[in-house]
């Protein structure tokens, strides 16, 4: 995996943990202060694999501790109703 295509990853997945933290905010009190979080794909062990070497590879603050947060995708369908208009000039019912 190179290195862009892993900043693309990190971004994306930072960007739905603020989000769904924005929705939950009390999942922040399961984070321990100072921790540096490792944010994984449940859906793309290869991302898992290089992101977790280049947390072990990058030394931690001290005091922290790294904390792995597993992201998974849901899908929710909405359904959506459109109405057409049909104009005509003597009423047609039928």
């Amino acid at each position: 995996m190179n290195a862009q295509t892993m900043a693309d990853k990190i971004f994306e997945l930072s960007e739905q943990f603020n989000r769904y933290v924005f929705d939950h905010p009390e999942i922040l009190d399961r984070i321990p202060d100072k921790a540096a979080l490792v944010l994984l794909d449940v859906d793309d062990p290869e991302f898992n694999k290089a992101n977790l070497a280049l947390a072990e590879a990058t030394p931690l603050p001290p005091g922290s501790e790294r904390i792995h947060i597993k992201m998974q995708k849901r899908v929710r369908i909405v359904q959506q109703i459109h109405w057409d208009a049909d104009i005509r000039q003597v009423p047609q019912l039928a």
